[in-house]
Formats: C-alpha cells, sequence, structure tokens
C-alpha cells in the first residue's frame, strides 16, 4: 500500500486531512537534523544514529502491544508520519496520543514514526516488523 492510499484511509479515520506540505515539509527537515538524520532519506530509522531497537514482534496486534508500551507516558498532542518507503516529505498528522492505538489497530500495515515530546523522541515500526527509537541529543 503506498503512502498515498495510506493517507487517504487515516484522513477519513481521523476527519481531517494531514498538515500542507508546505508546512510538513520544513517541519520534517528541522526534525531529521535533530535526530542527526539526512532529511531526503526515505528510511530515516536506517540513518538515524541514535536509533535503539525497542522490540520485534509477529504480528500486528503483537506489535501494537509494544507500542502501547512506548506510548504509556505519552500525553497530549503527538504526530504520525507516514513514511511507507517514499521520499519526503511524507503525510504528517497531529493527534492525541489516545488516537493513535485505536486508529494504527484499523488500518493495514505500514511504515509509520511517531513523534514523542516535541520532536525529541521518533518510534519507528519498520518492515521488518521492529519498533526502533530515535532520541535526539542534547545540544
Amino acid at each position: 500500500m503506498d503512502d498515498a492510499d495510506v493517507a487517504t484511509l487515516i484522513a477519513g479515520r481521523l476527519g481531517r486531512e494531514p498538515w500542507a506540505p508546505g508546512v510538513a515539509g520544513p517541519w520534517l527537515d528541522a526534525l531529521a537534523h535533530r535526530h542527526c538524520i539526512a532529511p531526503d532519506r526515505v528510511l530515516w530509522w536506517d540513518g538515524a544514529p541514535a536509533t535503539q531497537v525497542h522490540a520485534c514482534y509477529d504480528d500486528g496486534m503483537q506489535g501494537l502491544a509494544r507500542l502501547e508500551e512506548l506510548l504509556a507516558p505519552a500525553q497530549g498532542e503527538i504526530q504520525l508520519i507516514v513514511s511507507e518507503e517514499c521520499a519526503p516529505p511524507w503525510p504528517v498528522w497531529s493527534l492525541q496520543a489516545s488516537e493513535l492505538l485505536p486508529l494504527l489497530g484499523e488500518l493495514p500495515f505500514f511504515e509509520y514514526a511517531v513523534v514523542l515530546e516535541g520532536g525529541a523522541t521518533l518510534v519507528f515500526d519498520t518492515h521488518h516488523n521492529t519498533l526502533l527509537v530515535s532520541r535526539a541529543r542534547n545540544r
């Protein structure tokens, strides 16, 4: 499934479109630089030097349970980035942390990143059924 199809599904489920490309593009560039990732890289999770494996999982439900562990302390607004192995800029939505797991449970698998703590933490779900976490270095 490509990112346009996933974006259409997400927009329908959330009842709103992703950020405008003129807003998402510069925000994604700044986020990439904060995590020492080349902004034009397709697989950000493969280029983030501080990425650590949080969990490997066998199926989507197990992956959501492991993601829930990571999101437990998250409150308020987070961002969902739909990367789906396409070149950036990607669709980005702001949503409440409590909305994410129910949303993902309704969708087919796709590659995404979740932005926590105002961009200090990125959680990637990869096509290898692995959750990876990147924590930005303090500068």
